[in-house]
């Protein structure tokens, strides 16, 4: 984490001098808007949606992941269908509307150890509207 503290105050009215103190703290640089924001998508309770993994480094280069990633469906009741390298998965929505929160887990570490990172997504399924009438003619007979 980076920490950059600026204090500037004034020693005294008699020399009139101005102190600045700087304080650094030095880390790996994180992205904070994209930080614990899940995916948001949304889409009627007649559809589906394919979600696709492609791991990057902070630098935005491709990434390698040590074993197959797992999704998990944390909260609602929309499901997915995951493919068998775990890299992509259908997001099933549920018949009722409502929020179905996924959450995928994946191993960066490539050796022995294990170094999670996770990626989450909230599926809004809303309910499908009418888009034509059914309208249906009988069959003309005499009056």
């Amino acid at each position: 984490m980076s920490l950059v503290t600026i204090n500037i105050f004034e020693c005294c009215s008699r020399c009139k001098r101005s102190r600045v103190r700087f304080e650094f703290a030095f880390g790996l640089a994180q992205n904070k808007e994209k930080e614990h924001m899940p995916a948001e998508v949304s889409i009627t309770n007649e559809q589906k949606i394919k979600a696709t993994l492609t791991p990057k480094t902070d630098a935005g280069k491709p990434a390698k992941l040590d074993g197959v990633p797992t999704w998990e469906v944390v909260s609602g009741n929309s499901t997915v269908i995951v493919a068998a390298d775990g890299l992509s998965a259908d997001l099933v929505s549920s018949d009722d509307p409502g929020d179905t929160v996924f959450i995928i887990r994946a191993d960066a570490n490539l050796g022995a150890g294990v170094e999670e990172v996770s990626d989450t997504v909230r599926l809004t399924v809303v309910g499908a509207t009418a888009k034509n009438l059914g309208l249906t003619l009988g069959t003309p007979e005499p009056k």
